[in-house]
């Protein structure tokens, strides 16, 4: 199991205790087993779910820089493709440029003109921009 899936796990159980809901039979086995594994000496984080494989990772700031990212490289997308297609025929630098004044929290220019060769193959165009 990720360790998303994990967390999601973890949120729905601690709701339904916080609001006094009975917990499923698979929910309550599964705190059953965790528990007794902790007070075994098990490592908590893969008791309940939620140890991180190499590489991924399980803060709040990780999945939102992610998610910036895609919204970001997405936009970039629309903005560099031509005018007939939609796009706002702009350069690359002048596209990144433009949206990064908008968007928080992301790495540098040229770390993003960097990384759009990563991207580029795979981003789809996920929305069109309308122009005046």
């Amino acid at each position: 199991m990720s360790v998303r899936k994990g967390q999601t796990r973890l949120k729905l159980i601690a709701e339904r205790l916080s609001q006094d809901a009975p917990l499923s039979v698979e929910h309550q086995t599964f705190l059953v087993k965790a528990f007794l594994e902790i007070a075994n000496g098990a490592d908590a984080d893969v008791a309940l779910g939620v140890k991180a494989k190499r590489g991924e990772r399980k803060s709040h700031h990780s999945r939102q820089t992610v998610f910036n990212k895609q919204l970001f490289f997405g936009w970039v997308a629309t903005a560099i493709a031509p005018e007939s297609e939609g796009g706002l025929g702009l350069s690359l630098k002048d596209a990144i440029t433009t949206a990064y004044d908008g968007w928080p929290a992301l790495p540098s220019e040229g770390t993003l003109r960097r990384q759009w060769n990563d991207v580029r193959l795979e981003q789809q165009i996920e929305f069109i921009i309308k122009t005046d």
